[in-house]
């Protein structure tokens, strides 16, 4: 039992999203220290929408830090 979780856990951290090590060392040469502006390419979050600016909770915000 132990040697099949073992090799679960090998298999699943080996997987990756790119297909061949050209792809990967392509992605590093555009982007070496991993950060790209386009912050939607990264945004794994189920639902997404943590790229969106939300004025109405900035000003309460801003209200709540700077306001009595």
């Amino acid at each position: 039992m132990r040697a099949y979780l073992l090799i679960a856990i090998l298999v699943a951290g080996c997987s990756s999203d790119h297909n061949s090590v050209r792809e990967r060392q392509d992605d590093a040469l555009r982007d070496p220290m991993n950060y790209s502006p386009d912050t939607t390419r990264h945004n794994d979050i189920t639902g997404g929408g943590t790229a969106d600016f939300n004025s109405d909770g900035m000003k309460k915000d801003l209200k709540s830090v700077f306001g009595p």
